[in-house]
């Protein structure tokens, strides 16, 4: 991570104008019931520079376009359109259209419950690693405002009991929507000549599916591969902006929060499952990865 980059976080999207949240959970920021947004112009806002992002957000465009590079592309969001921005990505805002409409999502990590559907879940994930802006058809766009709708609704009932469950499963639900989307670009995509480094990343990604329950070494994927495990994770990083260990952490600490929501299997069932040698070991690596203990997140 490039430390001269200002890193920004939700705090930093609470200080703006209008925001609706929950401080350190969920930002909302939107104007999609006016006619435009006052004082916007077609210039980049005052003061604006590269950020990297220390969350996930979604930006939705309804009318007029917003101009941002990401990643050192520039990009173009018309209506129907939405970026997905995730952790780690350095963004930049080019230019607000005055008749912007739209909405803009951001929570913190690991915001959304679990699922039971690991490898999509990480599938999903894998095809925004270098794509970033896609777009609804025309049908599909009203679900998902009424979404989002929902969502703002439910951030405003402040003294409901289960606000930030409901609220996980309704950004759970706008993320759904997304999904199918986003996976037929990257479909689309995958019949295009891959570079040489893209065709290794993706080949990991497919045996970390296949292997994660039993394998988290990178010497092993590396083999598998016939490369050495420093150039692996070289290629990864490169690809990816992630490391080859991270990956397969990822899909690891995903399927055993799975499993600890679940209630079916005992914690050293469970660390027995993914093949830890013992219950203190998967312990370790749960706490590492999820910062609370394997008994502290199924209870919480």
């Amino acid at each position: 991570m490039d430390h001269s980059i200002f890193l920004l976080d939700i705090s930093h999207l609470t200080e703006i104008d209008k925001a609706t949240f929950i401080e350190g959970e969920i930002v909302l920021l939107d104007n999609i019931d006016s006619s435009s947004c006052a004082g916007q112009t077609n210039q980049p806002p005052r003061g604006t520079f590269p950020v990297q992002a220390k969350m996930s957000m979604l930006l939705f465009c309804l009318e007029g376009k917003i101009e941002m590079r990401i990643a050192l592309k520039e990009y173009v969001l018309h209506p129907n359109m939405f970026f997905i921005i995730i952790p780690g990505v350095i963004f930049e805002v080019i230019s607000i259209s005055d008749d912007f409409r739209g909405f803009v999502i951001a929570t913190r990590n690991n915001f959304m419950p679990v699922t039971e559907k690991t490898t999509q879940v990480m599938s999903f994930y894998k095809c925004l690693q270098d794509r970033y802006c896609f777009s609804f058809e025309e049908k599909d766009v009203p679900e998902f405002i009424k979404v989002y709708r929902d969502i703002k609704e439910t951030l405003l009932e402040e003294n409901h009991p289960f606000r930030t469950p409901m609220l996980q499963s309704y950004v759970q639900i706008m993320y759904y929507r997304m999904a199918p989307v986003v996976i037929k670009e990257a479909e689309q995509q995958s019949k295009y000549p891959q570079t040489r480094q893209e065709e290794i990343f993706h080949r990991f990604i497919h045996e970390v599916e296949m292997y994660y329950r039993k394998e988290r070494s990178v010497k092993f994927y590396a083999d598998l591969l016939c490369i050495s495990p420093k150039y692996l994770s070289s290629v990864i990083y490169k690809v990816s902006q992630k490391l080859a260990g991270e990956w397969i952490d990822a899909y690891v600490i995903l399927e055993a929060k799975t499993l600890l929501k679940s209630g079916k299997l005992t914690v050293q069932q469970i660390s027995e499952q993914l093949n830890f040698p013992n219950q203190s070991f998967f312990g370790k690596f749960f706490k590492r990865c999820a910062g609370m203990s394997p008994k502290e997140y199924k209870n919480s």
